[in-house]
C-alpha cells in the first residue's frame, strides 16, 4: 500500500509541476507579446492568397487541387504550397494575439472537409498541411516586413500558437475560414482587416 501510495504521490506531483511549467511558459509568453504588440500596427493585410484548381474523383475518394500562397504584410509572397486535399472543399484554422482593439492572425493548418462547416468550428486533431513552418522560422515570424517587424510578430505568435493561450480570458481564439465557395480558376484572397478574417475575390 506505501509504495502504491507513494506512486501516486510521485505522479501526481510530475504532474502538478510540468503544469506549473507550462503556466509559467505561457504566462512569459503572453508578457512578452503584450509588450511587444504596441510597437506594431494591425492594419489591414492580406494573410493567405489560395486558387482552386478543381476536384476529382477516384476509388480512394474525392480530392480538391489548390495552390495556396502565404503573404507577409506587405504583400510579398513567402511560401507556396500546391497539392491535393482529400474530401469535396477546403479550410483554414487560424488561431488570434487579441489585445484590445488590435487582433493578429495566424495561420495554423489547411485541410479538406467533407461539408460546408462556420466559422470558428475549429476542431483539435484534424489532418491537413501544417501551415506554422512555413513562416515561423529561427525565432522570426516571416509576415513581418523586416527583421525588427518579424522579431516583434514571432514574440506574438508564440503566444497565440501556445494551445494553453486559448484559455486567456479571450486574449487569444481559433477561427475557420470556409473555403467551400470559392470557384476554380480564380484568385480569392484571406485578408485581416477590422479585426475580422474575410475571403474575398482579389
Amino acid at each position: 500500500m506505501k509504495i502504491k501510495n507513494k506512486f501516486l504521490f510521485f505522479i501526481f506531483s510530475f504532474f502538478t509541476i510540468l503544469l506549473a511549467l507550462l503556466i509559467i511558459i505561457n504566462t512569459f509568453t503572453l508578457i512578452r507579446s503584450y509588450l511587444t504588440y504596441p510597437k506594431l500596427s494591425s492594419d489591414s493585410h492580406q494573410i493567405l492568397r489560395v486558387i482552386f484548381y478543381g476536384s476529382s474523383e477516384s476509388f480512394e475518394g474525392t480530392t480538391v487541387s489548390a495552390n495556396i500562397s502565404l503573404l507577409d504584410r506587405s504583400g510579398m509572397e513567402i511560401a507556396r504550397i500546391e497539392r491535393s486535399w482529400p474530401d469535396s472543399f477546403l479550410a483554414v484554422d487560424f488561431s488570434s494575439a487579441e489585445f484590445g482593439d488590435s487582433l493578429f492572425f495566424f495561420p495554423e493548418k489547411i485541410y479538406g472537409t467533407d461539408s460546408v462547416i462556420n466559422m470558428n468550428n475549429f476542431k483539435i486533431g484534424k489532418k491537413g498541411t501544417n501551415l506554422i513552418h512555413y513562416y515561423i522560422e529561427n525565432g522570426e515570424c516571416m509576415f513581418g516586413r523586416n527583421k525588427t517587424e518579424r522579431k516583434y510578430l514571432y514574440s506574438i505568435a508564440s503566444f497565440a500558437l501556445n494551445p494553453l493561450a486559448k484559455f486567456m480570458n479571450g486574449l487569444s481564439n481559433k477561427y475557420t475560414v470556409n473555403l467551400s465557395e470559392c470557384k476554380s480558376g480564380i484568385y480569392y484572397g484571406i485578408f485581416a482587416e477590422n479585426g475580422l478574417l474575410t475571403l474575398r475575390i482579389e
